[in-house]
């Protein structure tokens, strides 16, 4: 009854052993993805950054109003004068 209780116990710690050695993998391997996904949101936020900071510039009325006249040869709408209906 002794050999087997004695048996059992090793197996009990063997058994414990794997799961720690299987538990600690999982977490180193986890961890490194934690640190790769880390590494891609810097990288989306800095571009994310650049987008905005590229739409604050693209959009302003002065760089549309000369791109309009530079590249597309447009010029501002001249008021009608009263009493002309534009035909």
């Amino acid at each position: 009854m002794r050999v087997a209780m004695l048996l059992l116990l090793v197996l009990a710690v063997m058994a414990t052993a794997v799961d720690v050695a299987l538990t600690r993998h999982d977490s180193r391997r986890m961890f490194a993805e934690l640190q790769k996904l880390r590494q891609a949101r810097l990288a989306l936020d800095r571009e994310w950054g650049q987008l905005l900071l590229e739409q604050a510039t693209e959009g302003t009325h002065g760089r549309v109003e000369k791109i309009a006249r530079e590249q597309l040869g447009m010029q501002p709408a001249r008021p009608l004068a009263s009493g002309d209906s534009g035909q």
